[in-house]
């Protein structure tokens, strides 16, 4: 290993770089991981790609980015351990999440330094693409938990983007009693379809009329528009789960009150982000979860520019970026 190592900065709106960076040297209670794959993060990162910030802070996003930002889903092998890690060896493979040294992410490089406790170790048997995404894959694992046990009951999902999928695929994995996914874009209904009951567009009247006539427990909105909450409102008898950081306010009123449905914020009070990362893990090795059903291209850091055009257009539902050739 040199003193460099490549990463990606997005230097301004539309616009980046593969830059060398200084090789990050790990703690004495941490390990330096080669990356071998990062997925996107659909929301996150074409709202950087177009110059906006996802949780709408003023003076955001800043440019240039970090390097390697805004990459936060990627998996890779372990090449050397600090003195203090026991749990963790090198050659292990590891998917990571986030960032704990700055204020934004940085898993768009080839190398970067993790807390031992900051990882989860992979099965053999997972690929690095397919682990990519596991920390979208741990967000939903989350919101499950959240919602509680939903054996037996009708669960809708309200936008069917890599989360939605994974909403539909571990509700049908906690015994749900019906699964139904909704979303705009064929190709989305389609990866869905494997795992769902019914995957339908909003705008199918009659087949939503169906929904409503069989009744609706709880629902998942994956969407983060308004009118995917409200739509989620609208179904669901019981609760409405928002999981999508929101793009816009919506109402709960008075029909809502009498009818007796909540809407319930995503939140991780009470549990560890990265205990949930391993539970994770666990789900992808045990074949609970199949992250390569939203996995639509493979492509290599040079084509960055166009992976983000194939998002932005929908051509594509998550893109794992391998490879800087």
């Amino acid at each position: 290993m040199g003193d460099t190592c490549k990463a990606i900065q997005v230097t301004r709106p539309g616009g980046f770089e593969i830059i060398d960076i200084p090789m990050p040297r790990p703690l004495d209670d941490e390990m330096l991981i080669e990356l071998r794959a990062c997925s996107t993060c659909t929301n996150w990162e074409l709202k950087t790609w177009a110059g906006v910030d996802i949780f709408g802070r003023p003076g955001h996003p800043i440019y240039p980015q970090n390097p390697g930002s805004p990459g936060h889903e990627a998996s890779g092998t372990v090449v050397e351990c600090g003195a203090n890690v026991t749990t963790v060896k090198a050659g292990d493979h590891v998917a990571i999440m986030g960032s704990v040294r700055g204020p934004e992410n940085d898993a768009h490089a080839q190398f970067v330094a993790r807390p031992e406790a900051h990882v989860a170790l992979l099965s053999p048997s997972v690929s690095f693409v397919d682990a990519a995404p596991l920390e979208m894959v741990m967000c939903a694992v989350r919101s499950l938990t959240v919602a509680g046990d939903v054996s037996g009951k009708s669960v809708a999902v309200v936008g069917l983007g890599p989360a939605g999928n994974f909403h539909v695929q571990l509700a049908r994995h906690g015994g749900a009693a019906r699964c139904i996914g909704i979303d705009t874009v064929p190709a989305r209904l389609n990866a869905a379809r494997p795992f769902a009951d019914l995957a339908v567009s909003p705008t199918d009247g009659d087949a939503l009329a169906q929904v409503r006539a069989d009744g609706v427990d709880i629902a998942f909105d994956c969407s983060g528009s308004p009118a995917g909450m409200r739509l989620g409102l609208d179904l669901a008898r019981e609760v409405c789960y928002v999981f999508a950081v929101p793009e816009g306010e919506v109402g709960w009123g008075k029909m809502d009150w009498l009818s007796g449905t909540a809407l319930v914020p995503y939140n991780w009070r009470g549990d560890s982000p990265w205990s949930v990362l391993r539970r994770a893990a666990a789900l992808l090795g045990d074949g609970a979860v199949d992250a390569r059903a939203v996995i639509t291209h493979v492509l290599p850091y040079t084509r960055y520019a166009e992976a983000m055009d194939l998002l932005a257009s929908r051509q594509a539902i998550k893109i794992v970026f391998e490879g800087w050739e």
